[in-house]
């Protein structure tokens, strides 16, 4: 195993030399690919501390000429793709932000999920709900009725043109109501229609217990007095739908 790399200056001149002579060599080499293999004009310039003149790649006439051909260019193009170091690496920490972010996102949608299924199961005690909950319960209920809307209206569709389609809703069931979304297919039934409608049949008994789940949460926060659920209100919570 290759030991890893400091990154820092190097103390010992021979070393430090010898370091240089590998990794010019290499990064010459990389040029030679890239020219090759893409078809593409590029040079590269080289000062040391152990040569007096700087050294040029492929030649000294290929940089005039790579380096005139950029100068021909308008400021815009010249500065289209250039970055230095610095601009590198905020480009990096911005891109690597966005993916912290959306997993953020993520999670916090499979917690807000969990969190209405446990409270229509009974598992949470709604009465005691502080606002933010509250908040992230009703966002959670209407994105998942909104989405299995969707989902039956386009199973209705679909069904209509090829009975032959098996399709499912793209959400999580919760625990408890997934014994209506499974259907164990008999293997000597020839008959292709009959799972088909079951698992249609099957799909709107499901969606058909959300709202009577929440009509009865409704009920039990009306008489604490706590909070109003309603269903054909519009949901502005700031966040966008996936």
């Amino acid at each position: 195993m290759r030991r890893k790399m400091k990154w820092s200056f190097i103390q010992n001149e021979r070393s430090r030399k010898s370091t240089f002579k590998k990794r010019k060599k290499g990064l010459l080499k990389k040029l030679t690919e890239l020219v090759t293999l893409s078809d593409i004009k590029a040079c590269a310039v080289i000062y040391n501390s152990y040569d007096s003149n700087p050294e040029t790649w492929p030649s000294k006439e290929g940089v005039e000429e790579v380096v005139s051909d950029f100068m021909n260019l308008s400021m815009e193009e010249q500065s289209k793709n250039m970055m230095n170091q610095e601009a590198f690496i905020r480009q990096r920490i911005a891109e690597e932000q966005k993916k912290i972010q959306k997993l953020r996102d993520e999670n916090r949608n499979r917690e807000i999920q969990n969190f209405m299924f446990d409270c229509l199961e009974g598992k949470i005690n709604v009465h005691h709900l502080d606002e933010r909950s509250r908040r992230d319960l009703i966002y959670g209920i209407d994105k998942y009725l909104s989405q299995l809307k969707r989902r039956a209206e386009s199973f209705i569709g679909e069904s209509s043109s090829s009975l032959s389609s098996h399709v499912v809703a793209d959400v999580d069931a919760p625990i408890g109501f997934q014994d209506h979304m499974i259907q164990h297919h008999n293997k000597n039934d020839q008959n292709e229609k009959k799972p088909v409608q079951f698992e249609y049949k099957a799909l709107l008994n499901f969606y058909d217990q959300i709202p009577k789940k929440i009509h009865d949460f409704n009920m039990n926060m009306n008489s604490k007095k706590s909070m109003l659920l309603d269903l054909n209100q519009d949901l502005n919570t700031g966040e966008d739908e996936d």
